[in-house]
């Protein structure tokens, strides 16, 4: 097995999924209580270490918070929730405890621990696509592989081996996937041991599994955009359908750091298809941001909010500096598809790699910042285009949030 490890730069982009040791192992939340749940990462000077918090807050009001009442996961840990079901993932790295941890959400507003799946070493699972509460896919991104799984016991129950696709190497690198019409859409990301794409393998890649077999159907390819790492792994919503049920994947190509791979953008596959239809793939990279003069380096992540439009964190290539961890170079933007515009989103400071969280929230879309003077989450109405915030101030750098109101 290749074994992977994340550059400076590389490392933040991925996934923000990295190993810290903690003085309590996160097994046990401590008994608060609240309608918001929060997600926030502490950094060591170095940015490369620190500590990360989950915890309940009552609501979405101004305030500030600190971390007395969080208890620790993996640094920068991956979490997703479905209905009342918290699901955390393991720090990346060989070391540290290495399990898919499932917490209830209960009626007294708390958080339960009720299960745990255990997981390869260096496996690199930072997400999972439910199909139902007996069926969910995980993708191991550093074995190449889709593990089975039933969320609701917690019990491992197949596997897909996507090893024989790969490019270079021994795994293609599978990423955040997405279930349309009986059809499990997994983008191939085929990167090599310095995380980027190969030169020799310039295009976008996708593996078609029939969920009622759990077979692949095909690998389709989009190669005449130049566009590459199609999805990143923990950011679920860089893949997504719009009204008329088109699936697009963002490509965050070369992360704004190599010039082999400038192009970033979104690739389509139309309803009812299989294919690509390359005449709909968007690069975004000569696109000049307006209210700024900069143009995007990379995608980092985005959030699909209907007619074409999308919430997104871009990379500017010049605001980089020596210290990928500690920079602030991700720039909030709305995105309009069909205009073919990305405009600077004004109010939300500039955030670092670690914070880039973008989801609805009742009528408006919350981001999450680490600026230079403010950090939490803010607000973006679309119908108005209204910024407030920070709404929650948070000690840290916020990276994820959740409402069960």
């Amino acid at each position: 097995m290749k074994t992977k490890f994340f550059g400076a730069l590389c490392a933040t982009l991925l996934s923000t999924a990295l190993f810290v040791a903690c003085e309590k192992n996160g097994n046990d939340p401590e008994p608060n209580t609240g309608k918001i749940l929060i997600q926030t990462t502490v950094k060591n000077p170095d940015g490369a270490s620190g500590t990360s918090y989950l915890q309940l807050i009552p609501d979405f009001s101004t305030q500030t918070v600190d971390n007395r009442n969080g208890f620790q996961v993996g640094y920068s840990a991956g979490v997703r929730v479905y209905a009342n079901d918290v699901f955390v993932f393991p720090e990346f790295g060989p070391d540290g405890t290495q399990d898919l941890v499932k917490y209830t959400y209960s009626s007294a507003s708390t958080l339960q621990r009720m299960g745990t799946l255990a997981l390869p070493p260096m496996s690199g699972a930072y997400g999972f696509t439910r199909y139902n509460n007996g069926k969910a896919y995980i993708p191991m991104y550093n074995l190449g592989v889709i593990w089975i799984f039933n969320p609701s016991t917690m019990m491992k129950t197949g596997e897909i081996d996507l090893t024989s696709y790969a490019f270079g190497d021994n795994s293609p690198e599978p990423s955040y996937s997405f279930i349309r019409d009986g059809l499990l859409y997994v983008p191939l990301d085929q990167v090599g041991t310095d995380w980027m794409p190969y030169p020799a393998n310039k295009k976008a890649e996708v593996a078609i599994v029939d969920i009622a077999t759990d077979e692949v159907v095909k690998v389709i390819s989009e190669s005449t955009s130049g566009l590459t790492f199609p999805t990143r792994p923990a950011f679920k919503d860089m893949i997504f359908t719009d009204e008329q049920n088109d699936l697009y994947i963002a490509c965050a190509g070369g992360f704004g750091m190599d010039p082999r791979f400038p192009e970033t953008g979104f690739i389509c596959i139309r309803s009812g298809e299989t294919e690509f239809d390359e005449t709909a793939s968007w690069d975004i990279s000569q696109t000049t941001i307006q209210g700024t003069n900069y143009k995007p380096a990379s995608l980092s992540n985005c959030k699909y909010i209907g007619n074409g439009k999308l919430c997104a964190y871009v990379v500017i290539s010049e605001l980089m500096t020596d210290n990928a961890y500690t920079a602030r170079y991700s720039m909030p933007v709305l995105i309009d598809m069909k205009a073919k515009t990305v405009k600077k989103i004004d109010g939300i400071p500039i955030s670092d790699g670690f914070a880039i969280f973008i989801d609805n929230y009742r009528d408006k879309v919350v981001f999450s910042a680490y600026g230079e003077t403010q950090a939490g989450f803010f607000t973006y109405d679309p119908s108005t285009g209204e910024v407030e915030g920070p709404v929650v101030s948070t000690i840290g750098a916020p990276t994820f949030m959740y409402s069960f109101e």
